[in-house]
């Protein structure tokens, strides 16, 4: 995906607006739930939102109505949802993931175990700073990237992991990296309230927080 296209799509208010609907929503959306969130017309909804599938920010399924089925239940709706693949800008160009990719790599090689060590540690201690210097755990979580959902009985699940590409390749590190991060964050906000756990499923983060 060219940065350019990126930027020139995000750059309009009304589209990323729209985008930032989209990206939080945790089912496809149509384009006259998107026209109603952003405020504008559903023509003008669908030509903002059809700009944003072309650049790949968002992709593209189509279905029946809800609850409509067999013949004469109308025409199949255009929805859109966030796109799997990842998106980055950064001017001038900055290849941050390789950087990462090439760490997590040679950590993965020392059969001592001293780097994974030193990881956690500073997983650990980052996620206390960052704790102590924020305004609460779930927007600290936020912040990060992590896409914080809580649920009714106070158990925050994790929609997003910020290391998602770099975990395909060392999924072990990561994942216990992320875990020592939440739980210095923990640490940092003092809450009594909740304790993390590695709680690995498919198209979330490995960590959840549950409460006491």
């Amino acid at each position: 995906m060219h940065q350019d296209a990126v930027i020139k799509s995000l750059n309009d208010p009304v589209r990323r607006q729209l985008f930032e609907f989209i990206s939080q929503s945790t089912q496809p959306v149509g384009r006259e739930a998107a026209a109603k969130a952003a405020g504008i017309s559903r023509t003008l909804a669908a030509y903002h939102l059809d700009r944003l599938a072309t650049a790949g920010l968002l992709a593209v399924t189509f279905a029946r109505p809800e609850g409509r089925t067999g013949p004469g239940a109308g025409r199949t709706a255009k929805l859109y949802a966030l796109a799997q693949s990842e998106v980055s800008v950064s001017l001038p160009a900055r290849n941050y993931r390789l950087l990462g990719s090439l760490l997590a790599q040679a950590a993965s090689a020392d059969t001592s175990g001293a780097v994974l060590t030193a990881l956690h540690q500073a997983a650990r201690g980052e996620g206390r700073k960052l704790g102590q210097g924020g305004d609460g755990l779930v927007p600290l979580l936020d912040e990060l990237g992590y896409e914080p959902e809580v649920d009714e009985h106070g158990e925050i699940s994790m929609r997003n992991c910020p290391f998602h590409q770099v975990a395909q390749q060392q999924t072990e590190m990561v994942c216990s990296m992320n875990y020592e991060l939440v739980s210095g964050a923990l640490e940092g906000c003092q809450l009594d309230c909740g304790r993390a756990e590695l709680s690995p499923q498919s198209g979330r983060c490995c960590v959840v927080v549950h409460p006491h």
